[in-house]
Protein backbone atom coordinates (compact mmCIF):
# COMPACT_ATOMS: atom_id res chain seq x y z
CA UNK A 1 0.00 0.00 0.00
CA UNK A 2 2.84 2.41 0.78
CA UNK A 3 4.17 2.00 -2.76
CA UNK A 4 0.80 3.00 -4.19
CA UNK A 5 0.69 6.09 -1.96
CA UNK A 6 4.25 7.08 -2.91
CA UNK A 7 3.45 6.52 -6.57
CA UNK A 8 0.45 8.84 -6.40
CA UNK A 9 2.48 11.39 -4.44
CA UNK A 10 5.21 11.33 -7.09
CA UNK A 11 2.64 12.33 -9.71
CA UNK A 12 1.88 15.59 -7.89
CA UNK A 13 4.17 18.60 -7.72
CA UNK A 14 4.59 18.28 -3.95
CA UNK A 15 8.04 16.68 -4.10
CA UNK A 16 11.25 17.78 -5.80
CA UNK A 17 11.43 16.38 -9.35
CA UNK A 18 14.43 14.20 -8.47
CA UNK A 19 12.52 12.41 -5.68
CA UNK A 20 9.44 12.00 -7.84
CA UNK A 21 11.56 10.49 -10.61
CA UNK A 22 13.19 8.06 -8.17
CA UNK A 23 9.81 6.91 -6.87
CA UNK A 24 8.34 6.49 -10.35
CA UNK A 25 11.43 4.51 -11.38
CA UNK A 26 10.69 2.05 -8.58
CA UNK A 27 13.58 3.06 -6.32
CA UNK A 28 13.08 2.97 -2.55
CA UNK A 29 13.09 6.44 -1.01
CA UNK A 30 13.41 6.99 2.73
CA UNK A 31 10.44 8.31 4.64
CA UNK A 32 12.46 11.34 5.73
CA UNK A 33 13.09 12.26 2.09
CA UNK A 34 9.34 12.33 1.55
CA UNK A 35 8.18 14.00 4.75
CA UNK A 36 10.51 17.01 4.79
CA UNK A 37 9.36 18.50 1.44
CA UNK A 38 5.74 17.99 2.54
CA UNK A 39 6.30 19.69 5.89
CA UNK A 40 8.12 22.58 4.22
CA UNK A 41 5.29 22.88 1.68
CA UNK A 42 2.70 22.95 4.46
CA UNK A 43 4.63 25.64 6.31
CA UNK A 44 4.91 27.66 3.11
CA UNK A 45 1.17 27.35 2.47
CA UNK A 46 0.36 28.51 5.96
CA UNK A 47 2.73 31.51 5.77
CA UNK A 48 1.53 32.61 2.36
CA UNK A 49 -2.14 32.13 3.23
CA UNK A 50 -1.82 34.30 6.32
CA UNK A 51 -0.34 37.17 4.31
CA UNK A 52 -2.61 36.88 1.26
CA UNK A 53 -5.72 39.03 1.04
CA UNK A 54 -7.13 37.55 -2.20
CA UNK A 55 -9.56 34.75 -1.51
CA UNK A 56 -8.95 32.90 -4.77
CA UNK A 57 -5.27 32.49 -3.97
CA UNK A 58 -6.11 31.58 -0.40
CA UNK A 59 -8.47 28.86 -1.54
CA UNK A 60 -5.78 27.39 -3.80
CA UNK A 61 -3.20 27.39 -1.06
CA UNK A 62 -5.61 25.87 1.45
CA UNK A 63 -6.42 23.12 -1.03
CA UNK A 64 -2.72 22.41 -1.48
CA UNK A 65 -2.21 22.31 2.28
CA UNK A 66 -5.07 19.83 2.61
CA UNK A 67 -3.46 17.65 -0.05
CA UNK A 68 -0.17 17.68 1.81
CA UNK A 69 -1.85 16.77 5.11
CA UNK A 70 -3.69 13.95 3.37
CA UNK A 71 -0.44 12.46 2.09
CA UNK A 72 1.23 12.85 5.49
CA UNK A 73 -1.63 11.05 7.20
CA UNK A 74 -1.57 8.28 4.59
CA UNK A 75 2.17 7.77 5.04
CA UNK A 76 1.93 7.73 8.85
CA UNK A 77 -1.02 5.34 8.87
CA UNK A 78 0.66 2.96 6.44
CA UNK A 79 3.99 3.11 8.27
CA UNK A 80 2.31 2.30 11.60
CA UNK A 81 0.53 -0.69 10.05
CA UNK A 82 3.82 -2.03 8.67
CA UNK A 83 5.59 -1.81 12.04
Amino acid sequence: MINAIYSQLARTNLLPKQKSSEILAGNVVSCEDIIMPLVIGAMDCEAVTNSDSKSTWTERRLARQCLIVTFLLAIVATTEQSA
